[in-house]
């Protein structure tokens, strides 16, 4: 493997780092008013990492159910220093579906940060948010919220339990073609490949310590502020999700903030945009744009130039099953005046990759064909779910990992370019979703005979999605209210980005030659 960007010429893994900052009260994370120090978080990480392993008698992973709180980190830190996986799964998440997780990971113990009630499994304990400052205080530690130190008498967690190179470090669930979601397992070795090719990228200048933390946990491209900003030292700046819901509470939270780099989904950040005061003056120490999750149009990128002439802009691509990012390219003025769309980049130092034609075959040169990578920042599998993890995952002889992505690419001078999926999954605000996995859903519901779900775009991007319903009988109600009520008990089985903004109430579906629903018609007709 080539090893030639490490940081600091050697591999980053974010326990050594952070304990080596162990004693340091330099501003490790910020939430709204409450902070914690890099000293704070090694010993608090260290007073839950007791809890959990005195309540967990097996290796299972550890669920974390919430947001943005600073005990998230913790409690994350805590886990690795147990050896166990953690399950981040972030408030838009309903109750059900979190319950059916849990289900799956047998889980001994849930972190629930998100105020919602959750049926526990069989042997199962919860700690909530308001029972967090007494746990702490109960391992010698302070406060919580932040504040306090811990005393002489807590112990460290021994290095010898630390998650090893083929351990998970976490399990991120993502949407299913079959309406339940899919458990992606990254190890230690996957996060380490990644961030020894792709910290180089992350670099500030002397003096910039602002990192913008906005992506949620539950979503991998969060994992770049966590496991590359903070062992660097960086203070991460997290945003909650009542922010991103009120744009005026943002800017006002961001005005001081002295952000030097930025790391979110393109549609994020073009909301943002939107708004004459986003630019230099807001935020002068900006230096660095990351962007990932989905497709980066050229105006956003041309808008950003404008609003911050001093940033570099870096366009990243990769699915969650291939740890965060799998491809990455700084956007230049020339790639904007070329009449492609933007690329994807290169791919990372490891990995070896090929473009595929559908019979598996290396395609022409410039051809578009489904990109296949082997790289040691490939993920196992899916957990537990051994028929899913064969259709797309395979090992080489030499040992390593391969995955076909499903996405249809060409290469051009070195770089890759996007150009769709060949299913019909999507990425809608960086969040991965498979269609199906909303209408298996919808055709729970006692009112739904059928569905399709299909996505709206606007300049190449995903802007929603509107779902197509046949009713089994239908109710003395308008269309508007039969879909108020459709979304009320869809969004009490999947996370509330899933919910399609319009729901179209047809008689039929038109049908095309093979006898299966005409999708093609569907969107013509009505999008």
């Amino acid at each position: 493997m080539d090893r030639n960007r490490k940081y600091g010429g050697r591999d980053m893994w974010i326990l050594d780092e952070l304990k080596k900052r162990s004693v340091s009260d330099e501003t490790a994370l910020i939430h709204r008013e409450e902070t914690i120090t890099f000293r704070q978080l090694w010993e608090k990480s260290d007073a839950v990492a007791a809890v959990i392993s005195s309540r967990c008698k097996s290796k299972n992973p550890v669920v974390i159910y919430g947001n943005k709180d600073i005990e998230i980190t913790i409690v994350m830190l805590a886990a690795l220093k147990t050896g166990r996986a953690y399950v981040p799964l972030d408030i838009t998440f309903p109750p059900s579906r979190v319950e059916t997780i849990m289900q799956d990971v047998e889980n001994e113990l849930i972190f629930n940060f998100s105020g919602e009630e959750v049926i526990l499994p069989s042997g199962c304990t919860e700690i909530k948010k308001a029972d967090f400052s007494s746990v702490l205080a109960k391992e010698g530690c302070g406060s919580g919220d932040g504040a306090g130190l811990c005393t002489g008498s807590r112990s460290e967690a021994p290095e010898s339990e630390y998650v090893k190179a083929e351990d998970n470090c976490y399990i991120l669930f993502t949407s299913g073609s079959t309406g339940k979601p899919k458990g992606v397992q990254i190890t230690r070795k996957n996060i380490e490949n990644f961030t020894s090719w792709f910290a180089s990228s992350c670099e500030l200048s002397e003096g910039k310590q602002v990192v913008l933390n906005q992506v949620s946990y539950s979503f991998d491209v969060s994992v770049i502020p966590l496991y590359i900003y903070l062992p660097m030292g960086k203070t991460l700046f997290s945003i909650d999700k009542e922010m991103l819901d009120n744009t005026r509470l943002l800017f006002d939270y961001l005005e001081n903030s002295r952000i030097a780099a930025w790391v979110s989904t393109p549609a994020f950040l073009e909301i943002c945009s939107f708004a004459d005061q986003f630019q230099e003056e807001m935020l002068p120490e900006l230096e660095t744009i990351i962007l990932a999750g989905e497709v980066l149009t050229k105006k956003l990128v041309s808008t950003l130039h404008n609003k911050f002439k001093r940033a570099k802009v870096i366009n990243g691509y990769g699915p969650t099953e291939g740890t965060v990012l799998l491809s990455a390219c700084e956007i230049t003025d020339e790639m904007i005046r070329n009449e492609k769309s933007l690329p994807i980049g290169r791919i990372l130092d490891d990995g070896e990759y090929q473009i595929q034609d559908e019979k598996g075959s290396a395609v022409e040169a410039g051809g578009t064909g489904e990109l296949v990578v082997v790289s040691d920042s490939i993920s196992k599998g899916y957990f537990k779910n051994p028929e899913q993890t064969e259709k797309v995952f395979f090992q080489t002889e030499s040992g390593k990992m391969g995955y076909r992505t499903g996405d249809l690419v060409f290469e051009q001078d070195g770089l890759l370019y996007y150009v769709a999926r060949k299913d019909t999954q999507v990425k809608l605000n960086g969040f991965r979703i498979e269609l199906n996995d909303i209408s298996s859903n919808l055709n729970r519901l006692d009112m739904v005979n059928n569905s399709v779900v299909l996505p709206v775009y606007k300049e190449g991007r995903v802007s929603y999605l509107t779902a197509f319903v046949v009713l089994n009988d239908r109710p003395d109600l308008s269309d508007l209210k039969i879909g108020i009520e459709l979304k009320k008990g869809l969004k009490e089985m999947v996370p509330s980005y899933m919910v399609p903004r319009k729901i179209i109430i047809l008689d039929q579906f038109p049908m095309n030659i093979n006898g299966k629903i005409d999708r093609k018609k569907l969107a013509e007709e009505y999008l």
